[in-house]
């Protein structure tokens, strides 16, 4: 009787450490496909900084799927304002 109380007590214990493992896992596969999403985004789109570009047929054949990234990227880009300028501009200095 003890060693079945024993033994439900540790899988119990290996569940919840499971489902931390599983939900760290994920978190951490979620944060490496944004990166990748981000670095394939900066190829195919590299003329916008500057960089050469892949070919245009190319860009043109991929743009359908990058539509969320373009979008992740326009958002990005509308937050890239002078910080500092628009504390100096509120503070009428």
């Amino acid at each position: 009787m003890l060693l079945k109380k024993a033994l439900k007590g540790v899988l119990k214990n290996f569940g919840y450490f499971w489902e931390g493992f599983k939900d760290e896992s994920t978190s951490a596969l979620e944060m490496e496909l944004s990166e990748m999403e981000n670095a394939f985004g900066l190829i195919v789109f590299s003329s916008l900084i500057g960089m050469p570009s892949p070919p245009s047929f190319l860009g043109m054949a991929l743009l359908p799927y990058m539509e969320h990234e373009i979008k992740v990227m326009i958002y990005k880009s509308e937050d890239l304002d002078d910080k500092l300028a628009n504390f100096f501009d509120l503070s009428d200095i």
